[in-house]
């Protein structure tokens, strides 16, 4: 495959998540399980909200401190929902660097802008990047665009707005429902086994064909 274009999800692929980190967090703060909450979406779709810019973080934690009966400041949950992020490994940090060398490579994440600040916080920090756009030709962030995948639109938008060749283009997310929504337009789409350092999964799979 002569591959022109690399996609990638963030989280779980670029960046290891600790989802039960938060869990963890938000159940020892409230008494209450969020474990579906994170995962569908619950309750009242402010989770999807939130990552599609529909509501401030503002009004995301004081709704949340509302359904968890949390008298304490936002705060600690604001603490507690970023618990879930883990510092980019220098690997993928790497890998990617090279990758650029010969690739169009392009970042989609569904996500708001209160995990936006705190992984470029963690960049800054640990790698004295500013902003993900150091290692990416372009960077769409859902909570910006105002989609969300698996929305077939989040993908065509993209597509259109890098005049991407769908037989020259891989897409990687750690998220069935992703992959199946990227393949139904086209597009070469692969499950990435979460938390995987890139070069681990890339090498024998992409690396080898694509460079």
């Amino acid at each position: 495959m002569d591959c022109k274009t690399i996609i990638f999800d963030l989280g779980g692929v670029i960046l290891p998540l600790d989802v039960q980190s938060t869990i963890k967090k938000i159940l020892a703060l409230t008494g209450k399980d969020v474990k579906n909450w994170i995962q569908f979406g619950f309750p009242h779709d402010i989770i999807q909200k939130f990552e599609l810019g529909k509501i401030s973080e503002r009004t995301f934690f004081e709704e949340m401190k509302d359904l968890l009966e949390f008298d304490d400041d936002i705060y600690y949950l604001k603490d507690a929902w970023n618990s879930m992020l883990l510092d980019i490994p220098k690997e993928n940090i790497e890998t990617l660097k090279e990758l650029s060398k010969q690739h169009q490579l392009i970042l989609l994440s569904n996500t708001c802008e209160t995990h936006i600040k705190k992984f470029e916080q963690m960049l800054s920090d640990t790698h004295e990047i500013s902003h993900l756009e150091e290692l990416f030709n372009q960077v769409y962030f859902s909570c910006r665009m105002g989609l969300r995948k698996p929305d077939e639109k989040i993908f065509q938008k993209i597509i259109k707005d890098n005049n991407i060749d769908l037989h020259k283009a891989i897409y990687y997310d750690d998220t069935l429902t992703h992959i199946e929504s990227a393949k139904t337009i086209g597009l070469n789409a692969l499950l990435y086994p979460q938390n995987q350092l890139l070069d681990c999964v890339l090498q024998p799979i992409t690396v080898n064909s694509l460079l």
